[in-house]
């Protein structure tokens, strides 16, 4: 047998024609020809053979425009008519079986590399017009094809073909009006009869293979990127016509054209979804069709693995660095938990490529306080998953174990695929919904119940109003994840606010009282409280008599109150507000701090003074006064002048610089607490300006960078480094203030 995909050379041709002499001489009939005979059938076929070149030799331009088919089908009907004449020179000199081998070494010599390329190319284009004419011109097309098939009719929004290119310019030729149409089809049928009719169909299967993968080719990747609607169903539709007409015009010797064309539409949209699927993940649910379309292929092909290893190497690639933040790690395996559970309801999948993910974050030091961020915010999906969490049978059962069952996710039960169970350490996981599988990734839950308790602890302190509904809520649906003894600290806390309240409102008793609150808490509950205990300094300063008078009144009330109490002031979390009148200007500062107020009260008595006086004024330090002055030095209440400073007059020339100073007070409630706390903060605003370094090395080499990512890539490079976000962020904002960096956006960048 000869090899279709090769050019025969001349050796084999001449073997050939001796094959065909022998067989002549030896034939079953019984009837010998003469020597002169056989010099027929070899002369024939050589002048068969120039014909045949000739007319190659002549058609060896690539078809580039409309009139390709055209010219296809007149080099068909050139190649019949020499065929018509060999074999009916042939015949006197042969038998009908010889001279049938005869031409197919004709043809097959004929057909070469590239005449197949021109083969593939007219197929192509021919295929290509009309895939587009039955979806644009179905009725037409419909009476067209009329006995070669049965067209099936489909949608197919998504497709985003190139309407730029060569091939489309030839469709819109032939698109113009019906006669150019029928012509066409016409044409394409005329010339697939007389690829049969030549015998050459049994040298053109690869040829149309190719040319149809190409088309398939094309119809995927059209739907490339399209993830909000199903494709699958209309590219197997339309790739089902064409195959159906294959089918009908050039049949196959074995495999069917549909088939084959089935297979080749699953397995090259399943290459296309599969190179996609990190980024359909990350645009999960709206990618939710393509996820759809992804499951039925690997239903089909059982390539559950594969994609599974393939996906795990992509996430570790471009999700697992030290640039990419917690909070979208987490992100991007929550997605990965709800998409690949549709894909493979037995979680195998999902347990593969969530093994590196879980290890990766068990390394991340805020990765739970990430996940009790997103479980307390009423924006994320998973606070959504704990408000429709009910205490039903089910999640009780599921909370001994540490695991509540995904409801969403259920499926029929079906046993675990025999690899799968090298991979599960558990069943229970396998069904675990999406918090519980979060939750897994450290071996106890007490540090989430940790994490969340300084969470609440800092919202009830913040909250001025003691209006704690948001908060209850949020207690009620942890409680039923964790249980409610571990939720006993919360309780009180959310219960000392209520007694607070009560309290607030019995001390108040004329207008003037309502402008203070008090929180009053029971410290061995509130953890946060007890670590800041721990760490507070010795430094004290005495408050001015304007507050201290404030906060005796409510002493006496509350003592009357509650008499087996006594209060315990933490300066460190009591905030004011100050309205500052200065020769004219009004200033208001929101959130000061006991002692930057004292230190403005100071300045009340005596408008200027030095540092060593404001220390003996306030009974403390230098060391521990110098930043509250500088606090209202930047806000243009101070000013220094030399080796003391003096509150700022108003003059004509310094109305410009006080309006200045004016904006900058505005948005005071946006700066943090750096300056304003006791002073370790001080410490770690002078080791967060050694830190300012890479700071700025990390602006220049990857531009605009929010507070999350700096934060960790500062973990990156200074090993314990203990900076927490809210201190970085009052860094940020100071070097902001001194005009080192800009923020817009919630990018901080480079001046």
């Amino acid at each position: 047998m000869y090899n279709v995909c090769d050019v025969v050379s001349d050796n084999a041709l001449s073997a050939l024609v001796q094959q065909v002499k022998a067989h002549v001489k030896n034939g079953s009939s019984g009837v010998g020809f003469a020597v002169h005979n056989d010099n027929s059938l070899d002369q024939l076929s050589s002048s068969c053979m120039r014909h045949l070149l000739e007319l190659r030799s002549k058609t060896e331009k690539p078809f580039t425009t409309a009139t390709m088919f055209d010219s296809m089908l007149s080099y068909l009907q050139d190649i019949s008519t020499i065929q018509h004449d060999f074999e009916q020179h042939a015949m006197p000199v042969a038998s009908k079986a010889n001279a049938q081998m005869a031409w197919n070494a004709l043809i097959c010599r004929m057909f070469d590399d590239a005449t197949m390329q021109q083969v593939q190319e007219w197929l192509y284009i021919s295929l290509y017009c009309l895939s587009r004419l039955i979806k644009t011109h179905s009725s037409e097309m419909g009476h067209l094809l009329q006995g070669f098939t049965e067209l099936t009719n489909y949608e197919d929004d998504a497709s985003c073909e190139d309407t730029e290119s060569d091939v489309f310019a030839i469709y819109e030729q032939i698109s113009r009006d019906s006669n150019a149409m029928s012509s066409f089809v016409s044409a394409f049928i005329h010339s697939c009869k007389l690829l049969v009719e030549i015998r050459a169909l049994a040298y053109l299967q690869i040829t149309i293979k190719q040319a149809v993968d190409r088309i398939i080719e094309d119809k995927v990747q059209s739907h490339a990127q399209q993830w909000e609607v199903p494709c699958l169903e209309a590219i197997c539709a339309e790739m089902s016509n064409i195959a159906t007409m294959l089918d009908a015009l050039l049949p196959p010797p074995t495999q069917s054209h549909l088939k084959y064309v089935e297979d080749q539409v699953y397995t090259q949209f399943a290459q296309l979804r599969v190179h996609e699927l990190f980024g359909i993940i990350i645009d999960y649910p709206d990618s939710k069709a393509a996820i759809d379309d992804l499951r039925l292929c690997v239903q089909r092909h059982r390539s559950m693995y594969k994609i599974a290893y393939s996906l795990r190497a992509s996430i570790q690639e471009r999700l697992l660095h030290p640039g990419a933040t917690t909070s979208d790690i987490l992100t991007q395996y929550i997605s990965a938990i709800r998409c690949l559970r549709l894909l493979d309801p037995s979680s195998t999948m999902l347990e593969i490529v969530a093994r590196p993910i879980r290890e990766y974050l068990r390394t991340r030091d805020n990765t739970v306080s990430c996940i009790v961020q997103d479980m307390v915010s009423e924006e994320s999906g998973l606070f959504e998953d704990m408000a429709n969490q009910t205490s039903d049978t089910s999640a009780v059962n599921g909370r001994a174990e540490g695991v509540v069952f995904d409801e969403d996710c259920s499926q029929p039960w079906e046993p675990l695929p025999v690899e799968a169970k090298t991979i599960y350490k558990t069943a229970q996981r396998r069904d675990a919904d999406v918090l519980s599988l979060l939750v897994s990734i450290y071996d106890t839950q007490d540090i989430f119940v940790d994490e969340f308790e300084a969470y609440l602890a800092k919202q009830l302190l913040n909250s001025v109003d003691f209006d704690t509904e948001r908060e209850i809520k949020q207690v009620e649906m942890m409680k039923l994840r964790f249980g409610a003894e571990a939720l006993e600290r919360c309780e009180v806390m959310l219960k000392d606010v209520a007694d607070s309240k009560r309290i607030w409102h019995n001390a108040n008793t004329n207008e003037a009282d309502n402008a203070y609150s008090t929180l009053v808490i029971s410290r061995q509950f509130w953890q946060q409280q007890q670590q800041q205990q721990q760490t507070a300094t010795n430094e004290q300063f005495v408050l001015p008599p304007q507050m201290s008078y404030v906060r005796d009144r409510f002493a006496k009330t509350f003592e009357a109150l509650r008499p087996a109490r006594k209060l315990d002031w933490r300066d460190s979390q009591s905030l004011l507000d100050i309205c500052i009148e200065v020769q004219g200007r009004s200033i208001k500062v929101n959130d000061v701090r006991p002692a930057q107020a004292a230190v403005l009260f100071a300045f009340q008595e005596t408008p200027r003074m030095s540092l060593h006086e404001v220390a003996q004024v306030m009974e403390s330090s230098e060391d521990f006064v110098l930043p509250r002055v500088r606090f209202w030095q930047t806000r243009g209440v101070l000013r220094e002048a030399g080796n003391v400073f003096e509150t700022v007059e108003v003059s004509p020339d310094d109305v410009a610089d006080d309006n200045r100073a004016q904006d900058m007070v505005s948005n005071s409630d946006e700066e943090e607490e750096e300056e304003a706390g006791p002073p370790e903060a001080d410490a770690q605003s002078e080791a967060l300006r050694m830190h300012f370094n890479y700071i700025v090395g990390m602006l220049t080499n990857f531009g605009p960078l929010p507070l999350d990512r700096i934060h960790s890539m500062l973990g990156m490079f200074i090993p314990g480094d203990t900076t927490t976000p809210d201190e970085l962020r009052a860094f940020l904002t100071q070097m902001v203030r001194e005009d080192q960096l800009d923020m817009s956006g919630g990018m901080y960048k480079l001046k």
